[in-house]
């Protein structure tokens, strides 16, 4: 797959840092003259701001509106959610369930398509009786015409649409459809999920990455692995800039209407990684990588700053500690392979031929 990208001159990158520090230091020192002398302008002020630059570049657009963001979260505790749905794939444990309980807690409803019903019953009782409200129906991403199901059943428009679902394995599987279930479960059925639901969804969706990513590689001709040697790791890097991919792709099909940020949880103790087969080299992975690792709840924060924090499309959050693997969320680069315009393309094209699914 060709992933190359022309690089940006220096004069470029020089202004986008320039307008990076000038930004937030303009913003900050205006709108707390503006709350002192006059707050009922602070929303004309950031309109006329955000009309002001539109005609920017991009990345221009972002450096300037990076000044302009609140603190990034640093706990799970959300603003008000009350009368907005959320619709969270792969909720009934790790980092989704965090965010699914977190969302609740905040007074939202949460809709959490879950295939195993022991995991979405304790689901809904961790939930309680909050503010919110917890909703569990059947899912199963590695089956299209479970997605195509629970996609008709849906009545109600989203407000937030969080793609977070994954599988890892230690052999080669296939979905019910005959796809590499890495592949499968990670992409193509979150793809066919978002193409029929799209309509509905009107503010943000949310597509959890990873940044194995970056040693992934599309084999357009045998993408699941039907000819060439599997392992896990090629397998789920894979699958994993497929989502990176297919978010850009789905953005330039939704335009303005919808924004699509990606996120990831770092190294999250949440056992995904324990794939080996081996429950004792698992155990000797989690004991070297614990010091390290983050909770799951502090796995599920970059994906909650993806959902309600104000960043451009495309922004990619992910924590701001050692190797990525923890910290506060943070917006973060994505590398010319994760981003690239013909690779975008190529990969929707693959999950429309093997989906049946499209976006106008």
């Amino acid at each position: 797959m060709n992933t190359s990208l022309c690089s940006g001159s220096r004069l470029k990158t020089s202004r986008s840092i320039f307008l990076r520090h000038t930004g937030r230091a303009f913003v900050w020192v205006s709108e707390r003259f503006i709350r002192i002398h006059r707050p009922s302008s602070i929303i004309t002020v950031r309109t006329a701001l955000g009309r002001a630059t539109a005609q920017w570049p991009e990345s221009d657009r972002a450096a300037y509106r990076w000044g302009m963001d609140p603190v990034p979260l640093t706990t799970l505790d959300l603003p008000d959610q009350s009368g907005r749905t959320w619709l969270i794939t792969g909720a009934t444990s790790g980092i989704g369930r965090e965010l699914a309980l977190a969302v609740a807690a905040a007074g939202g409803r949460v809709v959490a398509p879950a295939r195993n019903r022991e995991k979405a019953a304790s689901l809904v009782a961790a939930a309680g009786k909050g503010a919110g409200s917890v909703e569990t129906p059947h899912m199963d991403l590695a089956d299209l015409a479970s997605v195509h199901r629970f996609a008709e059943s849906l009545t109600t428009d989203i407000d937030v649409l969080v793609n977070n679902a994954g599988a890892v394995s230690p052999r080669r599987r296939e979905t019910a459809d005959g796809f590499e279930l890495l592949l499968g479960t990670n992409f193509l059925g979150p793809f066919a999920l978002t193409n029929l639901v799209a309509d509905r969804v009107r503010e943000r969706i949310v597509i959890t990455g990873s940044d194995s990513y970056k040693v992934g590689r599309v084999d357009l001709d045998d993408p699941h692995f039907r000819s060439r040697r599997w392992n896990p790791m090629s397998a789920y890097a894979q699958s994993k800039l497929c989502d990176m991919l297919w978010a850009r792709a789905l953005q330039e099909r939704l335009g303005s209407r919808v924004p699509v940020t990606l996120a990831h949880p770092g190294w999250a103790a949440t056992g995904i990684q324990n794939v080996t087969g081996s429950k004792l080299l698992d155990r000797a992975i989690v004991a070297v990588t614990s010091p390290f690792s983050q909770s799951a709840e502090d796995g599920a924060l970059p994906l909650a700053e993806a959902a309600v924090g104000d960043h451009p499309p495309l922004s990619y959050i992910g924590p701001d500690g050692f190797m990525k693997w923890r910290g506060k969320p943070e917006v973060q680069e994505v590398s010319r392979r994760g981003r690239s315009a013909v690779g975008a393309e190529e990969v929707w094209a693959l999950g429309v031929r093997e989906t049946g699914t499209d976006l106008a």
